[in-house]
């Protein structure tokens, strides 16, 4: 090696830092009928390292334990890290709130059966969507109740999690609960639970608050990280997703506040599906790209 080719070496190093973050995408951007084989293969061409899969759409809850690790075994053969499971079509139809016990039993066994597929495909994470106070403008149950009996089947369920190493984390969605990031540290710090933690989503906020409030407020409690735009109305009526970068996100400060709460793990664009849009994961990929640049 030449003295001029000694001294690159250093200088070639500073020029590319390891980026601190999974790039992952979710399984919705793939047609349905596609092969989830071929998902991961068109994930790591595209230049993601990590998928999130979700019960019903990528596989059923009653999926047998070989098949469960066949598909584990085709994501690592592809070199794709499977991030996340979303445990939501279980619980849509048996939510954690509901009135009857045995409804609640229902979904908090659905939990422990894709923790058991979690382990088998060697994913290390649930998304959980497992209360809603309401079904359009009907209300159901209300916010105490809900906090009550969410909270005490997850308590039933932490020892689940803690023996398999399997985070449990509830999301910030639309179902009208937890809607400020105290709501959901409190929520989180009741259990003292290293397996009870959150799966943030930067767009889902922006009706009623701002990402980077949030990040920095949990701080590690954020375990996954969805990464959605959303672009805010200018009058009364509610805004609307877009496109990465189209939307009203401050990503320079979302990514300020993920440093600076120390979080390295998955950040996974939620988008669904376009037929007319051939290039749509290559897009979405540069996209994110642009976004872990101002890291």
């Amino acid at each position: 090696m030449t003295r001029r080719e000694m001294l690159a070496v250093p200088l070639a190093a500073a020029a590319a830092p390891r980026n601190r973050f999974t790039k992952g995408i979710c399984s919705v951007i793939f047609p349905e009928a596609m092969p989830r084989t071929e998902c991961f293969t068109r994930t790591k061409a595209a230049g993601f390292d990590a998928i999130e899969l979700a019960v019903g759409t990528d596989f059923p809850l009653d999926i047998s334990r070989d098949d469960a690790r066949r598909m584990g075994d085709a994501a690592h053969k592809a070199g794709v890290e499977i991030a996340t499971i979303w445990v939501s079509e279980p619980l849509h139809k048996n939510p954690l709130n509901a009135a009857e016990p045995a409804v609640r039993a229902r979904g908090a066994e659905a939990i422990r059966t894709v923790i058991r597929i979690a382990t088998d495909m060697n994913c290390k994470a649930l998304l959980l969507y497992a209360v809603r106070l309401g079904n359009g403008p009907r209300f159901q149950y209300g916010s105490q109740e809900t906090w009550d009996r969410l909270s005490g089947e997850l308590r039933k369920l932490a020892p689940d999690a803690q023996e398999a190493k399997v985070l449990l984390n509830p999301e910030n969605v639309w179902n009208k609960f937890l809607l400020s990031p105290l709501e959901m540290r409190a929520f989180v710090d009741q259990f003292h639970s290293p397996w009870i933690q959150t799966h943030f989503d930067t767009g889902n906020v922006m009706q009623y608050g701002y990402p980077e409030d949030w990040i920095l407020t949990l701080g590690p409690r954020i375990k996954r990280v969805h990464i959605k735009d959303y672009k805010l109305s200018a009058g009364a009526e509610q805004g609307r997703f877009v496109d990465l970068l189209k939307g009203d996100v401050n990503w320079q400060a979302v990514m300020r506040a993920l440093k600076t709460t120390g979080y390295n793990g998955p950040l996974s664009p939620e988008i669904g599906y376009e037929s007319g849009q051939p290039d749509q994961l290559k897009t979405v990929s540069a996209a994110l790209d642009k976004i872990l640049a101002m890291a």
